[in-house]
């Protein structure tokens, strides 16, 4: 349609060009007719008037012919037309508007039929009027392909958003909604769906269909391993003959605690030789959050009451009823996120086995001084199993007094802690300066009350028997030095 009225439009103007022409041959050979009669008919003075005249004349005609003949030219071999650019830039010339819009139609249907998507050009696209001959017009499949090269375009996808940030991209809502299912089954896999009331993420979550470049579209099987994980990086190790989950953890600078969490599926008291385990603990991206229903037995605490006596120092306690735990059937709605729990709603509460109240007894007796009196007390309760001087063939420094384990160990006089800790043979050791160059020790012990610089009374309970260092049993070994030697503590004791 456009090519035919361009045709008519050059006929148009060829047929004026043509009767122009015809009338300028008919002006010019007129006026060379009165010219020449004009010429005759006068005298000769004003034949150089009339030269000049004439010259004048036929150049005007010329100029006019020349101008109506590069007109005509113009008319017929240039017409109007439209130049397009994107983002600014020139591709090409059009004659009408509506062939860009119809070349960008089958272009995005081509891109969307490409991609299985709905698809956005970003690029813009201007026009701006313009003149150009034929060989200047982008055409057809030339239009569509130069606006190929130079325009830029996204794809409708689907974006997972974790509290207002974006983490994923995917193709379609069904494949996100899938992807996040997976994530939850993977979270609760041996878990008895059944006996879960509801199962949500502990993040805010949201699918938002947008449109995104189409390189920044994810892999599904990727990104959910990325999800739970919360890093693409894999490191590993391969067990070997002697290691364990400690000495494994100590060799890569890890805790116990995230070793494990590493690997959630290994008992750690059963690895074995050729073993792999991982080394990266996992941060999920999202967390998998349920609620329980959970009816369990549990300890029904006990009362206590407290009596005093002014046979005890106010800083001592003894029990004279030992209280007993009780039992109830507690029911309640538990909340873990990623199998871990986080928090714990009780909805009811039954007794089921009464407790029974335990009575302490406070003292009332004001402690003696915090320093030595120079004579010394029996600092544990027990019989003497070893005593000081030459056993096994080696001299024994001290005396050892068999003990329960955990009962209590007292300071033999009063004075100033001076160590407390660990120490060779004596395993933990605590020692008492108590003044006039004396210091006591106290060996094999299960726990520390006091610290180093602590002031402490005769009788006032340091620690507990226990069984550290070179030991065979439950004991105390006792030692009193003087002026730095061992001596007999028989000698001293009272």
């Amino acid at each position: 349609m456009e090519g035919s009225k361009l045709q008519e439009a050059a006929a148009r103007c060829r047929n004026k060009l043509s009767r122009g022409i015809a009338n300028a041959k008919n002006f010019i050979k007129n006026c060379s007719k009165k010219i020449v009669s004009f010429c005759a008919g006068s005298s000769n003075k004003y034949k150089f008037t009339r030269r000049i005249i004439d010259r004048k004349r036929f150049g005007i005609v010329c100029g006019i012919i020349a101008l109506l003949v590069f007109t005509s030219l113009f008319v017929v071999f240039s017409g109007s037309a439209y130049t397009v650019k994107v983002n600014g830039n020139t591709i090409g010339k059009v004659r009408s508007q509506k062939v860009v819009e119809s070349a960008l139609q089958a272009l995005k249907q081509k891109y969307q039929e490409s991609e299985h998507s709905e698809i956005s050009f970003t690029s813009v696209v201007t026009f701006e009027k313009s003149r150009a001959s034929g060989k200047e017009i982008l055409k057809d499949t030339a239009l569509i392909e130069t606006l190929g090269k130079n325009l830029k375009f996204q794809v409708q996808a689907c974006s997972v958003y974790v509290d207002g940030n974006i983490i994923a991209t995917l193709k379609t809502k069904e494949q996100a909604e899938g992807m996040l299912k997976e994530v939850q089954d993977k979270s609760l896999a041996g878990a008895d769906k059944s006996k879960i009331k509801e199962i949500s993420f502990a993040e805010k979550v949201e699918l938002k269909n947008e449109f995104i470049e189409a390189l920044k579209i994810s892999d599904k099987d990727e990104i959910l391993n990325f999800i739970i994980k919360g890093t693409n990086e894999l490191r590993t190790h391969k067990i070997v003959s002697g290691e364990s989950f400690w000495s494994i953890s100590k060799r890569y600078n890890m805790s116990l605690g995230d070793l494990q969490k590493a690997n959630p599926e290994v008992n750690p008291e059963k690895v074995k030789i050729g073993q792999v385990i991982n080394l990266i603990v996992p941060k999920p991206l999202i967390s998998v959050k349920t609620v329980q229903t959970i009816t369990s037995i549990e300890k029904a605490e006990f009362e206590q009451k407290v009596e005093f006596s002014s046979s005890l120092y106010k800083d001592e306690t003894s029990i004279k009823v030992k209280g007993i735990y009780g039992e109830k059937e507690v029911i309640a709605d538990v909340t873990k996120v990623n199998g871990i729990e986080t928090g714990k709603t009780i909805l009811s509460e039954k007794i089921i086995k009464e407790p029974k109240t335990q009575i302490i007894v406070k003292g009332t007796k004001n402690p003696p001084p915090k320093k030595g009196t120079g004579t010394f007390s029996y600092p544990a309760r027990g019989s003497i199993s070893s005593r000081y001087g030459m056993r096994w063939g080696r001299r024994h420094t001290g005396i050892d007094i068999a003990a329960s384990y955990g009962s209590a160990v007292k300071a033999s006089d009063g004075g100033v802690v001076i160590w407390v800790g660990y120490e060779g043979g004596y395993g933990k050791l605590i020692k008492i300066d108590h003044g006039a160059n004396f210091v006591s020790y106290y060996g094999h012990l299960s726990k520390y009350n006091v610290k180093v610089g602590q002031k402490v009374y005769k009788g006032e309970k340091i620690g507990a028997v226990g069984n550290t260092g070179n030991s065979t049993g439950p004991h105390l070994h006792f030692e009193i030095r003087k002026n730095g030697a061992v001596t007999n503590p028989l000698n001293y004791l009272k």
